[in-house]
């Protein structure tokens, strides 16, 4: 395989993974500068809901892209040379486990990936025995309970967290 090819595959690989992390921040940053400067609290216009979508993938691909192209360069420039750089191997692994890595401890801090908070099993269960609500104490008091509200945000039942199994 020439090198052009193989180094647009060792720079496309973390690219995609790379680009796509960079355009979730930015897109979510595009939003976050629309609800604060432009539309706050106000109904936002039903076109926004096609254009951040749009300049996500747009910005995502514009990006991976010219990953591949920097690489496809890169590739063709060494192809003179007759060895292969492990060292540009190793750098396109890395970069890739670490995107990856970064990618599932964020998940994991943001509770997506892992066991439940308190707060969602309390949920899940008040919403499962047909409350309307549910509510925990602070963390930092020491109680552990969980507590199911009616609709108009009254307690009716607390039950202590351990207790509480929203599979029963």
């Amino acid at each position: 395989m020439k090198k052009r090819y193989l180094y647009s595959i060792l720079f496309g690989v973390p690219g995609i993974i790379v680009s796509l992390v960079i355009s979730f921040v930015a897109a979510g940053f595009a939003g976050g500068v629309l609800w604060i400067f432009v539309f706050g609290d106000n109904p936002w216009p039903a076109s926004v809901e096609n254009i951040l979508p749009a300049l996500f993938v747009l910005f995502a691909l514009t990006i991976w892209l010219a990953s591949i192209t920097i690489g496809y360069s890169i590739g063709k420039r060494l192809e003179q040379q007759p060895t292969l750089n492990k060292k540009h191997i190793l750098a396109s692994i890395s970069v890739t486990v670490i995107s990856i890595l970064f990618i599932v401890f964020h998940q994991l801090s943001v509770g997506n990936l892992g066991p439940k908070s308190d707060g969602l099993r309390c949920s899940d269960f008040c919403t499962q025995k047909g409350y309307s609500a549910s509510s925990i104490p602070p963390q930092d008091s020491g109680e552990r309970s969980c507590s199911c509200l009616d609709h108009s945000g009254h307690e009716i039942i607390t039950v202590p967290i351990d207790s509480v199994d929203p599979s029963k």
